[in-house]
């Protein structure tokens, strides 16, 4: 048990760091892309300001200057009258132009673009060449930019196993943190553990002496009592038998706590066991509720015949504890490779903020405090089902009734 809250403290620990982590990461890898992509942008456009007078000016120089190519060149452009003819240009990878120009990609008035051409990367821009509201044409500038998109790769690669790290080293520290938590609530659940099994066992003895005194006093007294003191001592025997069940009860729980608890399994006809004990219960059940059955023949299951028995007392006890009036029904069937152990009731239900608590131990809901019991029984069962490698659950709608079910591996 432990074990299984501190893994789940451990992983709540670490995925909730791993979160502020990652977003940690996201914030800092779109505010380095956004900062070198702003840079670029900001060194073509402040190019384009410097020298769109002298753009205007190539548009009508009757010399021809045609193309030129120059790798140390950080911008390129190229120069279009309004007629879209080219007039001037200057690139920084040869055939550039030409790729810019058939591709159907850098097409509009204006626009800002990331493309790739043979492995590199460039950012290019258009923008018209205009004055006082006249349009002599527009340029197409651009810069290659494969070195700050390798950079931002290598920022997100070193994000990435950073990431992975820094998870591994959260696991390891969450781990150990909850179980650093874990020691003192471990020590008080021992510590009441011990106490548990302890009182138990001592009171065992003296219960069952005052017990048998009491069987005793009502056979061998039972006509020097008066008809009041009589009762009184079927009273007094009554709680006896229920604190000795109580007792047990304890024992058993603790017993599972530290795993101790001692299962006799053997394939048993699960649908005999389940046709008795519905049998058992038929010849003592209340005229006003229907207590049906739905059981599956030749159904076969490894385990403590004893301990199942108990699990259907416990449940079928509760469904007819609270059913005042209308049906409780039991089955059995065999589903692919599991066993379905269903009780289903149409009497007060359970409310869904006791739901997720009524397994706990002396867990008692408002209505069952009117029924009696120790809060034992819900618990106890589901001990039994865990050991027996089972899961139980329950669906209910309160005041329209309730249903359990086990499932059992095969």
């Amino acid at each position: 048990m432990f074990n299984q809250v501190k893994t789940k403290l451990s992983l709540l620990f670490t995925f909730s760091i791993l979160c502020l982590l990652i977003l940690f990461i996201l914030l800092l890898y779109f505010n380095i892309s956004h900062f070198i992509n702003e840079k670029d942008r900001d060194e073509i456009q402040t190019f384009y300001n410097n020298e769109k007078m002298d753009f205007i000016e190539d548009l009508y120089d009757n010399d021809d200057h045609g193309m030129e190519f120059d790798p140390n060149r950080t911008v390129f452009y190229y120069v279009f009258n309004q007629d879209d003819r080219f007039i001037h240009g200057e690139e920084t990878t040869q055939s550039l132009f030409g790729w810019i120009r058939e591709n159907p990609l850098f097409t509009g008035e204006s626009f800002t673009k990331k493309a790739e051409w043979k492995q590199k990367h460039f950012l290019v821009v258009k923008h018209p060449l205009v004055t006082e509201g006249y349009k002599h044409g527009f340029v197409i500038l651009g810069k290659e930019i494969t070195a700050e998109k390798h950079l931002i790769q290598n920022i997100t690669w070193l994000l990435f196993a950073l990431t992975i790290l820094f998870s591994i080293l959260f696991a390891f520290m969450g781990y150990y943190l909850a179980g650093q938590a874990m020691k003192p609530i471990k020590m008080a659940f021992s510590k009441q553990e011990k106490f548990v099994s302890d009182a138990s066992h001592e009171l065992r003895t003296p219960l069952s002496i005052f017990y048998s005194s009491i069987d005793v006093l009502i056979r061998e007294e039972k006509e020097n009592l008066s008809v009041y003191g009589q009762e009184v001592l079927q009273d007094l025997k009554i709680e006896a038998s229920l604190m000795n069940d109580l007792i047990n009860n304890l024992l058993m729980l603790a017993r599972s706590d530290k795993n101790q608890l001692i299962m006799e399994k053997d394939y048993i006809n699960l649908s005999k066991l389940v046709s008795s004990t519905y049998k058992r219960f038929i010849r003592k059940k209340q005229d006003h509720i229907r207590f049906e059955q739905q059981i599956e023949c030749e159904v076969y299951l490894n385990c403590d015949e004893n301990r199942i028995q108990q699990l259907l007392y416990i449940l079928l006890d509760n469904a007819f504890r609270y059913t005042n009036q209308g049906r409780v029904t039991v089955s059995l069937k065999s589903e692919n490779d599991k066993i379905l152990l269903t009780v289903e009731d149409t009497g007060c239900g359970i409310s869904q903020t006791d739901i997720p608590y009524i397994f706990d131990r002396f867990y008692r809901a408002d209505l069952s405090r009117e029924k009696g019991g120790s809060g034992l029984g819900l618990s106890i069962a589901k001990t039994i089902v865990e050991v027996h490698g089972g899961g139980i659950s329950v669906s209910s709608i309160e005041g329209e009734g309730s249903i359990f079910t086990i499932s059992f591996k095969k």
